[in-house]
């Protein structure tokens, strides 16, 4: 009686690391800003490619306070790499606009033309919509994609608190505010 209680302890330890395996695996490539808008800001465009790229740095730097698995539920991996190839490669043309209103991106668009080291595994990435001064709020939509086929599964708008001194820590902690306040 012991050895078929311990025999099936271990045939259900064995189906719970084969069914955690067969999981996919969760990549968080940051936030993409090449189809960000601007409004009520006086920065140049240059601080702001440059206030971008360190947003996604610190998604590297302060690994602790911009954790993503708050927000999925789940461990994940993390490639900046490929949103900061896309922000040197971008010149932000249209980045700053006079209304707050702006046009909604294709996210499987989007997310089609990154240029990714994974071949298989959920991607996912924080889409810059909307970056609103004067109300100190920014909009992004959430896209949680399949890698293989680039086919979006799940797309959420979600908004955060601008604050902070510095143009960076600034929109930065809009970051921290959706990764705090997300459920997926």
């Amino acid at each position: 009686m012991k050895n078929l209680f311990f025999t099936l302890i271990a045939l259900l330890c064995t189906a719970t690391v084969s069914a955690q395996s067969t999981q996919s695996k969760y990549f968080v490539y940051g936030i993409d800003f090449t189809h960000t808008k601007v409004f009520g800001a006086d920065e140049s465009v240059r601080d702001f490619a440059e206030a971008f790229t360190g947003i996604n740095y610190l998604l590297i730097n302060e690994y602790d306070k911009y954790d993503f698995s708050r927000m999925l539920g789940r461990r994940y991996e993390i490639d900046i790499e490929p949103m900061l190839q896309l922000s040197a490669a971008c010149n932000y043309d249209g980045l700053k606009i006079l209304k707050t209103t702006y046009e909604e991106c294709n996210s499987e668009a989007v997310v089609s033309t990154y240029t990714l080291p994974q071949s298989e595994g959920l991607g996912v990435v924080l889409v810059a919509k909307l970056l609103n001064k004067p109300q100190a709020v920014a909009t992004y939509d959430v896209v949680i994609f399949d890698i293989a086929t680039r086919k979006v599964l799940s797309k959420k708008e979600v908004t955060g608190e601008a604050r902070g001194f510095g143009l960076r820590n600034y929109w930065a902690n809009t970051v921290y505010r959706v990764l705090r306040s997300t459920r997926l």
